[in-house]
C-alpha cells in the first residue's frame, strides 16, 4: 500500500501545466490587430524589483459577490482526448477533476483554494479568448483534458475505479471544499480574466512570461518564492541529467541544428572546451548557452534535452566523461509555484494571500460577470 500510495502521490505531485498551449495563447497577444485578446492590450510593463518585491493588498470581498445567479450558471465544452469526444461540463464540478489532478491532495486547503482560483481563471481566459485555431484543435470546445495542452483531468468515478472509493472519497471532499469555498472566484488584470499559469517549483524566484515567451505580462514577473529553504523536504527539488559526449552530440544534431554535423570540426575539439559561456536572465534562470560556438536559449536546451526547469548549471565531468545538466525545479517556472503556495498555506497565508502574491496586481472578481 505504501509503494502504491508513493507512486500516486508522485503522479499528481508533478503535473504541470503545458508550456505548449500557453506559448500559443502568448505570442497571440502580439499578433497585430487581433482585438480579442483584450487582456493583453495597453499594457504598461514596469521592471520588477526581485528583491525588494511585496505582495499587493486587496480589499476583503463578500462571498455573495461570486455565487453566479441562477440564469448565469457557468458551463464549459471539454474535449476528451482520449475518447476524442466533446461534452458539457458544470464548470464548478469539471474544476474538482482539474484540482485533483493537477495539485497533491495533501497539500494545504488554502493552498488547493489558491489552486482552484487559479484554474478557474485559466478556464473563463479560455472561454472567451480561445484562438479558432485551438479551437479547431478540440473539436470546437473550449478546452480539452490533455495536461499536455491544456489541463489535466479525471472524473470522480474514473479516479474511483483506479485507484479505489475509500481511498479517493475523503480526497476528493477535500477537493470539493477547496473549489467550493472559492465558488466563482478568478483572478483578473484591469478587469479581464488573468491567464493564470502555474508550475511545479520555483527554486528562489519564479520566472517571467517574457524570459520564457517572449511577451511581457505585467502579473506575470519574477517574484520570489522561498522553496530554496525547504529543499530538503522536496523530493527531487534538484535533479541531474548526465550525457555522453556522443549522446550529448547526437541531441544536438538530431533536432536539427546547422553546423552540428558528425564531423563537424567544432565537435572535434576536446568535449570540455564544447560549451564556452552560460549567461542568466533577470530572474537567474539560463538565458543562453554558448555550445561549440553557437548560442542556445535555456528554454530550447530545456525541450531538447527533457530538462525539469531552466535553472540549471551545465558543466563537463572530466571523470565520468559526461555532460551534466543539474537542474532546480519543475517546470515553465512562471505564475504560481504550487509548492511555494503550500509553503505559505503552512506559514498562516490564506489562499487570496497567496494569489496577489504570485500574480502581481491582480484582483479577484466574480467569474459570471463575463457571461
Amino acid at each position: 500500500m505504501f509503494v502504491f500510495l508513493l507512486a500516486f502521490a508522485v503522479f499528481v505531485m508533478f503535473t504541470v501545466i503545458a508550456d505548449g498551449d500557453i506559448e500559443e495563447i502568448l505570442s497571440s497577444a502580439t499578433d497585430g490587430g487581433n482585438e480579442s485578446v483584450k487582456v493583453f492590450k495597453n499594457y504598461i510593463v514596469t521592471e520588477n524589483d526581485f528583491q525588494n518585491y511585496e505582495p499587493e493588498t486587496i480589499a476583503t470581498v463578500e462571498k455573495s459577490e461570486f455565487i453566479a445567479p441562477e440564469n448565469k450558471q457557468i458551463f464549459i465544452s471539454v474535449f476528451d482526448a482520449v475518447t476524442d469526444e466533446v461534452s458539457t461540463e458544470d464548470l464548478e464540478e469539471y474544476l474538482c477533476g482539474v484540482v485533483f489532478s493537477e495539485m497533491p491532495s495533501s497539500f494545504e486547503i488554502e493552498a488547493l483554494k489558491a489552486q482552484a482560483v487559479a484554474a478557474r481563471s485559466f478556464c473563463v481566459y479560455k472561454m472567451l479568448y480561445s484562438a479558432a485555431e485551438i479551437r479547431k484543435f478540440h473539436k470546437g470546445a473550449d478546452i480539452c483534458n490533455d495536461y499536455k495542452h491544456c489541463k489535466d483531468y479525471i472524473s470522480f468515478e474514473a479516479a474511483c475505479e483506479k485507484y479505489g472509493r475509500d481511498y479517493i472519497n475523503p480526497l476528493w471532499e477535500k477537493i470539493k471544499r477547496a473549489v467550493g469555498e472559492t465558488t466563482g472566484e478568478i483572478i483578473a488584470y484591469e478587469s479581464e480574466p488573468a491567464v493564470a499559469v502555474f508550475h511545479a517549483m520555483s527554486g528562489k524566484g519564479t520566472e517571467s512570461a517574457a524570459n520564457v515567451w517572449g511577451n511581457s505580462i505585467p502579473y506575470l514577473i519574477s517574484v520570489p518564492s522561498d522553496e530554496e529553504n525547504y529543499k530538503s523536504e522536496i523530493k527531487n527539488y534538484i535533479t541531474e541529467n548526465r550525457f555522453t559526449a556522443d549522446d550529448f552530440k547526437s541531441v544536438l544534431t538530431s533536432n536539427g541544428f546547422s553546423g552540428f554535423s558528425v564531423d563537424s570540426a567544432e565537435f572535434s575539439k576536446s568535449p570540455q572546451l564544447w560549451v564556452s559561456k552560460v549567461r542568466l536572465n533577470s530572474s537567474n534562470r539560463v538565458d543562453t548557452v554558448d555550445i561549440c560556438g553557437k548560442s542556445f536559449t535555456g528554454v530550447k536546451l530545456r525541450e531538447i534535452f527533457s530538462l525539469r526547469s531552466t535553472d540549471f548549471t551545465l558543466e563537463y565531468d572530466g571523470k565520468s566523461k559526461e555532460f551534466v545538466f543539474t537542474v532546480t525545479g519543475y517546470g515553465h517556472g512562471v505564475g504560481m509555484s504550487q509548492y511555494g503556495a503550500n509553503l505559505m498555506a503552512k506559514d498562516g497565508k490564506n489562499y487570496i494571500d497567496i494569489l496577489l502574491w504570485y500574480y502581481t496586481g491582480v484582483e479577484i472578481v466574480p467569474a459570471y460577470r463575463f457571461f
